[in-house]
């Protein structure tokens, strides 16, 4: 069964550990079921992808910056306007923030078809593909890469959604959470590139 989600819900406001919470707890219902699972990875149901691109990499920006913190709400926001979620912090101005993602959406649903069909969702390797006729994509494996060479992608990535971003007005107090695919950063070092 696929966890019901509602327009409600997601944006309740919420402090960081609630966020922490309330988003682990969807996590671990989506994944008791096969159905729940292939929901996540295929974006089917309502508002789905919508927990996934953004109520998700929120949490993670709660975690990072705010943990502990009672004093501040976290807010997503469902419908077309200039940020995705606001940050309530009593006696400071009303902040927003807007959250994108640093890879290639298409290629990464199609990882996610990958992995329902095949098991598993290489991040290195051939373009994946889908096939017009079947519905399916080809199985392909993944391809042995250099480290820096993904991390220079990676940091490519990102500079490219920042500036895609940089390219529509925002409102004051707005700030940009990029999600990232992170499995290959691992030393201090690694962070360390990333933050220069």
């Amino acid at each position: 069964m696929i966890p019901t989600l509602t327009n409600t819900d997601l944006e309740q406001p919420r402090t960081q550990a609630e966020l922490r919470k309330w988003v682990d707890d969807l996590h671990r219902r989506f994944g008791q079921t096969n159905e729940g699972k292939r929901a996540v990875r295929l974006n089917r149901g309502k508002l789905v992808k919508k927990f996934k691109e953004e109520i998700w990499p929120l949490a993670l920006f709660a975690d990072a910056f705010y943990r502990g913190r009672s004093d501040v709400l976290f807010k997503p926001v469902i419908g077309s306007q200039r940020y995705d979620a606001q940050l309530v912090e009593a006696g400071h101005p009303q902040h927003y923030l807007e959250i994108t993602q640093a890879f290639d959406g298409h290629q990464n649903h199609l990882r996610m078809v990958h992995l329902d069909e095949h098991g598993r969702a290489p991040v290195t390797g051939p373009k994946l593909e889908k096939d017009k006729a079947s519905g399916s994509v080809r199985e392909t494996w993944p391809e042995a890469i250099r480290h820096e060479h993904l991390l220079a992608r990676t940091f490519a990535a990102i500079q490219e959604a920042v500036r895609r971003k940089s390219l529509k007005p925002y409102g004051p107090h707005t700030s940009l959470i990029v999600e990232i695919e992170d499995d290959h950063i691992h030393s201090e070092s690694d962070r360390r590139t990333l933050n220069d």
